[in-house]
């Protein structure tokens, strides 16, 4: 059995993203409005992780400096001065870990996970040894495959579990074509014990085609003798990473469609979902309608009762109730009180300030 401990998260966050074909690191690419990495932290801490260690490399110093102003004092920065995989990866945080603890291992560029997958991860850790996420795709691709094996008789699966323990993980690379026609995959989401996961880390070889330290075959490893369960994805979305720029746009729009569905739970009208862009740092109250082609971005507030028609662009902005702005005006870090009435076609400018019931015209330009 898993000996317990504390609950800290390990992210993994050192890849230079090379298919990004991009300067920046990956991790600080923006989807939804936010670096990947923030996201995960997000997840991370709603799961009730007292620590969250992150594992940095290419452009750590980038990293660090957009991150830390908003991590708090419960990250602590990792450098992986060499890249030699995510089994050496894991391995540079042992002399952070001290005491028994729960590792929750994540991934810094899949930013749909939930705090409610870490929960059912955790709680099905809780049987066994520890417990790794899992998805079935029906087109897997170049992604990991996971063969699983039965519990014991009379064994029973830990809370989010399936039943069923890993048996062993195929990197696709190394996978033979039977192995390849399996569509369950590794979705990168793991609970491993500390100090005992260490141990396996440090008996890692390289004797895979890449030449690398895997994670995964450390848990191939532990699988022989421990307990591992495997937690099926309720939504397979969860495991999607980040590996180029076709991968960000699509997790950019799941991102900006989530944020959507909860604010038309919350009373908001949106009309046309797809080709409305509303940033998950934005608030907009009940009864407000969002027509098409509407952007909402950075940290807006949008009172109840407003009107926003087609092509409306608003950042860093704070809308009062009641307040109707006509197509394709634009307000940029400005202040609209309450029953203003903007546009069509104006622009409201950094530090522009409405009072209540101001009306600015077709065209125009207020700074």
């Amino acid at each position: 059995m898993q000996a317990g401990g504390k609950r800290m998260a390990v992210v993994l966050a050192a890849g230079k993203g090379i298919r990004m074909r991009s300067q920046l690191p990956k991790v600080l690419h923006r989807a939804g409005g936010r670096p990947l990495l923030a996201w995960v932290l997000d997840a991370a801490r709603a799961a009730g992780c007292e620590r969250i260690l992150v594992v940095v490399g290419h452009g750590w110093e980038q990293v660090r400096a957009e991150i830390g102003g908003d991590g708090g004092g419960d990250l602590t920065w990792v450098v992986q001065e060499e890249q030699r995989g995510t089994g050496h990866a894991l391995a540079q945080v042992e002399e952070h870990v001290a005491g028994p603890a729960q590792l929750l291992v994540l991934s810094g560029d899949v930013p749909l996970v939930s705090a409610a997958t870490l929960e059912r991860l955790l709680a099905a850790a809780a049987a066994g040894w520890g417990a790794m996420a899992v998805a079935d795709l029906p087109h897997p691709g170049g992604l990991g495959r996971v063969v699983a094996k039965a519990a014991a008789a009379g064994g029973e699966p830990g809370g989010g579990g399936t039943g069923e323990l890993l048996e062993r993980i195929v990197e696709a690379a190394d996978a033979t074509p039977a192995e390849l026609a399996l569509r369950t995959i590794n979705a990168g989401l793991y609970v491993l014990p500390a100090p005992d996961v260490f141990s396996y880390l440090a008996a890692l070889a390289p004797a895979n085609a890449q030449g690398e330290l895997y994670l995964t075959d450390a848990l191939t490893a532990a699988a022989a003798s421990r307990r591992i369960e495997l937690v099926r994805l309720a939504d397979p979305r969860e495991a999607q990473g980040v590996n180029d720029r076709r991968e960000l746009a699509a997790v950019h729009r799941w991102l900006l469609d989530r944020h959507l569905d909860a604010l038309m739970r919350s009373g908001v009208t949106v009309l046309e979902p797809g080709r409305t862009a509303v940033e998950a740092t934005v608030c907009v109250g009940e009864d407000t309608v969002l027509h098409a082609g509407v952007s909402l971005l950075g940290r807006t507030t949008v009172g109840a009762g407003c009107v926003l028609n087609q092509g409306v662009w608003v950042r860093d902005s704070t809308l009062g109730d009641r307040v109707t702005v006509e197509p394709y005006s634009v307000i940029d870090g400005a202040e609209v009180g309450s029953g203003c009435h903007v546009g069509p076609f104006a622009r409201l400018q950094p530090a522009s300030r409405l009072l209540p019931g101001a009306r600015v015209g077709s065209f125009a330009e207020d700074g």
